[in-house]
């Protein structure tokens, strides 16, 4: 006769959906709950029973959350929130962005910012540094681009083929991995961003004009060509901002 399988705490629920699913519903209830900086969470009992998860699977939950520097853990005292708009990490965004915990509205104006701010510097960057083998890479992805423009297909995976190309012919690695984890983390917003397909055409033209700058080693001619290509962006952005904020549809 075989022996009965053990007993596991918790719902079972955690088994299929892991730490990653555990983590997808921490982020939310932070947020409904309204909780500040240096607010402590309710404790791993209390969360586990809340969640019906098992200790275990709950302490590898919030061991990734710690490392993405959104809690910590103090001896004897409990778990608090971290200041993440000071503290977290940038992974922690991705994350988010990930589970689809949506960005505030200063976070979006911010990214914006930051956006403009890491490619400008990489299109002088890449005009003074690049090699043949950048300029490869570049009209693979400006082919690639071409045929979703021909096909009518979505354009945001292309879109950020090409733009990461242009930080990789910075030839600095950390700048590369730090744009990486941006175009991660606006996925799903370039996707939006693309969806109906009226933009692809200019926005695929706007890059072959980066290219040519870019191989003409000419840093002023491409900062303007990426200067002009992030102006349609950042007002679209903008506009979805304010419509969201009079409550105009979208």
């Amino acid at each position: 006769m075989t022996n009965p399988a053990p007993e596991r705490a918790g719902t079972g629920r955690e088994e299929t959906e892991g730490a990653q699913g555990l983590i997808g519903r921490l982020l939310p209830f932070i947020a409904h709950h309204r909780l500040a900086p240096g607010d402590r969470l309710p404790s791993e009992r209390e969360l586990a029973s809340r969640f019906g998860a098992s200790r275990p699977a709950l302490r590898e939950a919030l061991a990734v959350l710690e490392t993405l520097r959104i809690v910590e853990r103090r001896p004897n005292s409990g778990i608090f929130l971290r200041a993440v708009d000071r503290q977290g990490s940038i992974d922690a965004m991705v994350l988010q962005a990930e589970l689809g915990v949506p960005l505030s509205e200063d976070e979006v104006r911010e990214v914006v910012e930051l956006r403009r701010i890491m490619e400008l510097q990489a299109m002088r960057l890449a005009a003074a540094r690049r090699t043949d083998a950048d300029l490869a890479r570049l009209d693979a992805a400006l082919e690639a681009g071409a045929r979703c423009v021909a096909e009518g297909t979505n354009l945001a995976d292309e879109d950020s083929a090409f733009h990461l190309a242009i930080v990789e012919a910075t030839g600095n690695r950390v700048f590369l991995r730090v744009v990486n984890s941006f175009y991660l983390m606006s996925r799903e917003r370039r996707r939006t961003y693309f969806r109906d397909g009226t933009r692809a055409a200019q926005s695929h033209a706007q890059h072959a004009a980066m290219r040519d700058a870019i191989a003409a080693r000419d840093p002023d001619r491409a900062e303007a060509a990426m200067g002009s290509h992030l102006r349609g962006v950042e007002s679209y952005w903008m506009e979805l901002l304010r419509r969201r904020a009079t409550g105009e549809s979208e």
